[in-house]
Parts: structure tokens; C-alpha cells; sequence
């Protein structure tokens, strides 16, 4: 009993003191919203009203000033984001977390971001183009913060200091986010290995290949497998968000009821906590905008002033190729290309690890870029593969594009800021208060002696393949001002230009049909339009399989449960059965037709590709397709057969975890939304969630999932703001929402208050008006101290 009370004694004290410290660290890190701080440098002071949710609005007498206090409330809210990201962009996430990411810091240096990063930032400097005072202003700021403030809470938690930011930081930010918008080294290592193992009609019948479906974007004017898997490893472990795909749609005059052009663009990206996009808005007398920034960045990607607006999607082009090298047999250093023998180049690199020594580890590198096979010593392929990247293979001009398409006077400066991005592939979309309306296709895109080869691994040594020469910006996809009245992007084909079908990882058509199915026939389209089509949760490729799936069990009509699920329109209801049936029922039909060809070690990875989605309709349409028959029976099994035997399986699935009463199952208990946060396995009160939600994969409410077994489904990403801007009240009558909130600090009341709403399908206003805005209580005034 004594030995119970001392115990008893001893967890309370040990509660009573984390709850002391707890309260020691909430009195010491809440950010406060008002009052006067003193920072270096001012030309005068900075007021910075906060309005409802935390958005900043930033009035400083010089464009210099504006971009130090935004770097200032940068760090004041997203520290911990920024210091995260730099080291994923410089390869050094073994600083912070020890021994355990010593493999993704050789995985991210491999890939060459930390060098390109460092190369950029010292020729930025040397151009000193007219950006440079205030990306220096920026930097500034964030220093100013962090000299003068306590550290945030995982700094503290950890035991780290945080080191001065360097312009260098901002293209490691950058840099990261170009390689977290390509597909192809998740994609190509496991297509190569189908297209070893497999005859070629069984990857002509996943429709892999250039395809021309109603929604293309039209112009106007086991060997590789396991690079797939390595690669999934280290991006779900780093902690930062990945960059998936994006909706938007630009109307023009004549679609809209007020006569003035509207913009929406939902760019989608991995759930986390703090979430991708702070928003803000800044004023000088020389310029006024209301920007989306990635924190660490000082030019906001998505952005409107009173005279134009931008989005931006993902264009899905392939920007990646990857080359079998081969080395001669009896000298290890040297490969063959073109006919003779090269020496393969070694770069040394130090990683330091918190707590332990560092680690020596070398990168080799042939014609075509680093060879990415070094990196897998715990399963090593047979053939050395070298990897090469647009990104990487050009000087970057990326942070004059983006202090371009934040600067320009009108539309044609807004194209030649956007000529600028050599990579990644992305949809820049356009729209401006004298109504014009565009889209562009921005990034270097390879000239191909073939491009339907793109997306399996070429033969290194020949130079057959390699990347010679690129398209002039010219000849990339766009549309301005198109006779039909808008321009969209949903991540899928773009058309033809000058006969050229370019390679990429598109998408299925279901949400670019979608949007064309809801803009072509309107003529008098609203913002509370433009809000129910961000929120629209119809699949088209559902509705388009129904009639096969049902058609296929024998006689549907003496089945309640079929009766119920014809009736199905095809909307992804968080409150409804039969999506939860539905997309239960084609992923066990697709298991039965493809894993035992594709294999039970690489299933897993195809269904991460986007061919997995762009094969389903294609697919199930196809009643003769070689995947149908099962390899493992003596029988020859039909579509019909598949989908029978799916069925069953389905329903006897979800009975375990849900009760044999469908009626009683719905969509969103077993789609519940978690915001994690990087350290959110051991400290759990940093995630944001369990929220259950509408939507789905392939729906313009895109929440997206890997489909996996067991009872509920882990949502992966999904719209990172949904955002609406109308040029007829620029000021009062524009829209956003983010998935938890502007403040990346937990003891921020903006830290998650938006996260509710934005399940919900709320959205709050992008405020510009002056007056409104001076009216809030909440005001920072930034002095100089000089």
C-alpha cells in the first residue's frame, strides 16, 4: 500500500510538471497580434492589421519595408514550416531528427536539390535583378524575428537552435517543391518493370499511352519497382507536403453574371499541419496585392491585385527520364555513351548528424544526371540507373518569374514572367479586370525521338535518347481569350500544338469533364456558382461504370441492395452508402484482374501511380481486355466473372467492419480527414482532425486516397485552399478557405480554426478593403530600432 501511494505520489508530480511546463511554454510562445516591436533597418513604421483568422495586411511606406515585416510574421507563424522545409531542400533532415533520416538525406542530395539550390541562389545574386532588395528584405525579416523571439515549440521540444536564413533557403524551398510536383520517378520504375514482365497489350488496355478524351485542355492561339517503393518511403517521411494535381477554371465576361471576369483554383497537396499556403496582404504606395506564399518564399505563387489575378495547376508533363548505364566490365568508373567509354563523376558529400558523428557519402553522376540506383543499398537493382531532370539541367530564373507574376502591368508581361519557369510543368491561369482570360503551359518540355517511350526506363548507352534539345515556350500548350469563353485546367491532356502530343502523367478526364459539363452551357455564372463547383462531388467515371458493374450480377432486380445502388447519381455524400459500395467494389474488381499479372510486391506502387486511375474507366469499358482472365486458375474468367466475384467480396468486407445493415454505413466514417503534423506520431495535440468528409478521387472536391485494406481509408491530399476572385467587387466579394489555419504555432488561436469550415464547405473573405481592414483591433506596429 505504501509502495502504491509513493507511485501514486511520484505520476502526480510527473503530471503536475508537464502540465507546468506546458503553461510555462503557452505563457512564453503565444504570439500576440498587437502591440509594438522594434526590428532593424524600417524607413518608417509598418502597421500590420490582423483581421478574422489571422490574415496579415501589411502597410509599409517602402516595397523594402513590406517585404521585411512579411518575412517578420513569416517566421512569427511558420518558423518551425520553414526550418523543416530548408532542410528538406538541403538534405539535411538528419540535423534535426538524428540517425533515422540519414537515408532521405542522401535520397534528396542524390537527386541533386540541395546543389542546384545553392548554384541558383549564387547566381541570383550575381544578376542583381531589381527583385533582389526585397528578397534581401525578406531574409532580413525573418531574421529580425528570430534573434529577438523565442524559439517555437518543436525547436524547444527537440533541443535545436535555429540558424540565420540565407537567400540560399528560399531556393531549397523551391527547388523541393519543383521535384514534389514530378511524377515520373514514382511512376516510370514500376511501368518499365510491367513492360518487362508483360505483353504489350496488357499495357496498351491501361491506356498509358497518348490518349484524346472530350476535356483536353484545348489550345487556342520487381527490377525497378523497388526505386518506386524507396521513393514513396522517403516522401511520406519527410514531413512537408507533396504537390498532386489542381482544378481551376478562368471565366470570361460572357460566362458570368456580373460581366467581370471570375477566377477559382484549388491547387491540391498534401494534408499537413501547418498547412502549405499563408496568406497576406501588402501594401505600399507603389504596390498592393493579396498573395497565397509558401512560407520561406517572399513572392507569393498564387496571387490578385485590382488589375489581374493567378492560379496555378499542375501540367502533369514528363520532366524525367531515366537511362540503364552501361558499365564496362572490368573498370567501374567508366560507362559507355555514344560509342565510347566515359569516366562517371564523383561528388562528395557530409552529412551531419544530430548527436552523432557525420556521414561521408559519395554521388556519382554519367551524361544524363546522378546515378539514383546508388541509393538503394538494402535492395540494389542489377543495372546502374542514372536519372536526368529538366529541373536541374537549367540555370533557374524561378524567383524573377515569380516576382514577375506578382509585378507585371498587364497580360503579356504576366506570359513573359511565365516564360521564365523552366520547370516544373505547371498551368499558369490568368484573368484581369479589362476581362481577358488565359492559360499557359509553363516549363521546358523535351523533344522526343518517341515520346510514347518516355515512360519506361532507355538504354543509357546508345544517346539515342537522350534530352538533346527542348520546345520553344511558343509551342507550349495555352489558350487566351478562347472564342468558347473560359479556360480550365484539371491536370489532364492538354491538345495537340503544331501536331505535338506532349508526354506526361495526366489524370483521368473526370474532372475536366466535369467542369466543361457545368461552364459550356451557362452564360450567367456567380460566385455561389463558382463555390458549388469547388465543392461538387459528381463522379463521372462512377456513373459511366455503373450500368456495367450492376449489369454484371444476375438478376438485379430481386436485390434490394442493387435496387438501392441503381438509383446512385454518382455524388460522393459523406452521409451515404453507396459511394462507399461503389468505390469499395472497383478497387476489389480491378485487384482481381491485375494483381496477379502486375504481382502482390508491386500492386501496392502501381495503385500510387496515376495510370491506376487513368486505366479504370478505360478498363471496365473494355470486356476483352487479356486482364480479365485470372493466371492463378485453369479456368478462363469474363469481365462479368470479376466483377461478380468483387461484389461478394466487398459486401463481405465491409459487414466486418461496418454491420451486415448497409443503410447504416456511410462514406465519411470511413474517410475521416487527419492534418498530421511532422511530429505528430509522438506529440498526437499537433495534428489537426479526425474530420469525416464528402468527396473523393477524380470529383472537383478532389480528397483524395491510396485505397487501402482494412476499415477505413487514409485521406492523402485534397484541395490546399479553395479560393474564388471576382473582378466586379475585387475587394469585398473574393473568397478563400484553408484546411486548418493561417498559424503554424500550436498555441495560436489561428492554428486550426479554419479546419471545420473547411470540411463544411465554408469560405471566408480575402479582404482588400482599407477602411474595413482598419477598423480591427488587432494591429502589430513594426518601428525601427536603428
Amino acid at each position: 500500500m505504501k509502495l502504491l501511494k509513493i507511485l501514486g505520489l511520484l505520476l502526480l508530480l510527473i503530471v503536475m510538471g508537464v502540465a507546468g511546463y506546458i503553461f510555462y511554454l503557452k505563457s512564453t510562445l503565444t504570439p500576440s497580434y498587437s502591440g509594438t516591436r522594434e526590428i532593424s533597418g524600417l524607413s518608417a513604421d509598418v502597421d500590420i492589421y490582423f483581421t478574422d483568422h489571422g490574415i496579415p495586411h501589411i502597410y509599409g511606406a517602402t516595397e523594402e519595408d513590406t517585404y521585411k515585416a512579411l518575412g517578420y510574421i513569416h517566421a512569427m507563424e511558420r518558423l518551425w514550416q520553414m526550418d523543416l522545409l530548408r532542410h528538406v531542400g538541403s538534405g539535411r533532415l538528419s540535423e534535426l531528427f538524428g540517425p533515422d533520416m540519414i537515408k532521405n538525406d542522401k535520397f534528396l542530395r542524390t537527386m541533386g536539390i540541395s546543389e542546384y539550390a545553392r548554384e541558383s541562389a549564387a547566381a541570383y545574386e550575381l544578376r542583381k535583378h531589381e527583385s533582389l532588395p526585397l528578397v534581401r528584405a525578406y531574409i532580413d525579416g525573418i531574421n529580425e524575428y528570430i534573434n529577438n523571439n523565442p524559439k517555437p515549440l518543436e525547436h524547444t521540444l527537440l533541443g535545436l537552435e535555429v540558424e540565420p536564413f540565407e537567400i540560399q533557403n528560399a531556393f531549397e524551398i523551391l527547388t523541393y517543391m519543383a521535384f514534389s510536383f514530378s511524377n515520373a520517378h514514382i511512376t516510370d520504375p514500376v511501368l518499365t518493370e510491367l513492360s518487362n514482365k508483360l505483353d504489350s497489350t496488357y499495357l496498351e488496355d491501361l491506356n498509358i499511352y497518348h490518349y484524346k478524351g472530350e476535356s483536353t485542355l484545348r489550345s487556342f492561339d520487381d527490377r525497378y519497382s523497388v526505386q518506386t517503393k524507396e521513393t514513396i518511403a522517403v516522401l511520406a517521411s519527410l514531413g512537408v507536403p507533396e504537390f498532386i494535381g489542381s482544378n481551376s477554371w478562368v471565366l470570361s465576361p460572357v460566362k458570368t453574371a456580373s460581366g467581370e471576369v471570375l477566377l477559382s483554383n484549388d491547387p491540391h497537396i498534401a494534408f499537413s499541419q501547418p498547412a502549405v499556403w499563408y496568406e497576406s496582404h501588402l501594401f505600399s504606395p507603389t504596390r498592393e496585392y493579396y498573395g497565397y506564399h509558401v512560407p520561406g518564399a517572399p513572392f507569393p505563387l498564387l496571387m490578385h491585385s485590382e488589375a489581374y489575378a493567378t492560379g496555378l495547376t499542375m501540367f502533369e508533363n514528363d520532366d524525367m527520364d531515366f537511362y540503364v548505364e552501361e558499365i564496362h566490365p572490368e573498370d567501374s568508373t567508366k560507362y559507355m555513351h555514344r560509342g565510347e567509354w566515359k569516366d562517371i563523376s564523383t561528388n562528395k558529400e557530409m552529412i551531419n548528424v544530430k548527436g552523432e558523428k557525420p556521414v561521408i557519402f559519395n554521388i556519382r553522376k554519367t551524361v544524363h544526371g546522378p546515378i539514383v540506383s546508388d541509393i538503394l543499398k538494402d535492395e540494389p537493382l542489377e543495372d546502374i540507373v542514372s536519372m536526368y531532370w529538366v529541373t536541374t539541367s537549367f540555370p533557374s530564373f524561378m524567383m524573377e518569374a515569380v516576382y514577375g507574376l506578382s509585378y507585371a502591368e498587364n497580360m503579356e508581361e504576366v506570359e513573359q514572367a511565365a516564360s521564365l519557369i523552366h520547370g516544373p510543368g505547371l498551368n499558369i491561369m490568368y484573368g484581369d479586370s479589362s476581362g481577358n482570360v488565359a492559360w499557359w503551359a509553363v516549363g521546358k518540355l523535351i523533344k522526343r525521338r518517341d515520346e510514347r517511350t518516355s515512360k519506361t526506363f532507355y538504354d543509357g548507352s546508345t544517346g539515342l535518347d537522350d534530352p538533346d534539345s527542348t520546345y520553344a515556350f511558343s509551342k507550349n500548350p495555352h489558350a487566351i481569350n478562347p472564342s468558347w469563353g473560359y479556360v480550365h485546367s484539371a491536370n489532364n491532356q492538354p491538345d495537340t500544338v503544331n501536331e505535338v502530343v506532349y508526354s506526361g502523367y495526366y489524370l483521368p478526364d473526370d474532372r475536366g469533364e466535369r467542369i466543361t459539363q457545368l461552364l459550356d452551357p451557362a452564360s450567367s455564372l456567380s460566385v455561389d456558382d463558382m463555390k458549388a463547383m469547388l465543392l461538387d462531388d459528381n463522379s463521372l467515371m462512377m456513373k459511366a461504370v455503373k450500368d456495367i458493374m450492376l449489369n454484371a450480377i444476375d438478376e438485379p432486380e430481386s436485390n434490394d441492395l442493387l435496387q438501392d445502388l441503381s438509383q446512385w447519381n454518382g455524388d460522393f455524400d459523406g452521409s451515404n452508402f453507396k459511394p462507399l459500395i461503389f468505390q469499395k467494389w472497383v478497387h476489389e474488381t480491378l485487384k482481381a484482374a491485375q494483381q496477379d499479372e502486375i504481382g502482390e510486391e508491386l500492386w501496392p506502387m502501381y495503385k500510387r501511380t496515376h495510370t491506376y486511375k487513368v486505366a479504370t474507366e478505360h478498363l471496365l469499358k473494355n470486356e476483352n481486355s487479356a486482364w480479365w482472365d485470372n493466371d492463378t486458375t485453369e479456368a478462363i474468367e469474363t469481365r462479368d466473372d470479376i466483377i461478380r466475384q468483387a461484389f461478394e467480396l466487398t459486401m463481405d468486407d465491409l459487414s466486418s467492419h461496418w454491420g451486415d445493415d448497409y443503410t447504416l454505413w456511410n462514406w465519411g466514417d470511413a474517410h475521416a480527414l487527419r492534418h498530421n503534423h511532422a511530429m505528430g506520431e509522438v506529440i498526437s495535440f499537433l495534428n489537426v482532425g479526425d474530420f469525416p468528409v464528402s468527396g473523393g478521387n477524380e470529383v472537383l472536391n478532389n480528397i483524395g486516397y491510396t485505397y487501402s485494406e482494412g476499415k477505413n481509408q487514409t485521406i492523402r491530399f485534397g484541395p490546399s485552399t479553395r479560393r474564388i476572385v471576382d473582378f466586379s467587387d475585387i475587394r469585398n466579394n473574393s473568397w478563400s478557405i484553408l484546411p486548418t489555419g493561417q498559424s503554424g504555432n500550436y498555441f495560436s488561436p489561428f492554428y486550426a480554426d479554419q479546419a471545420e469550415m473547411f470540411v463544411e464547405g465554408e469560405f471566408r473573405k480575402m479582404i482588400m478593403d482599407h477602411d474595413l481592414i482598419k477598423q480591427s483591433n488587432n494591429k502589430i506596429t513594426l518601428t525601427s530600432k536603428d
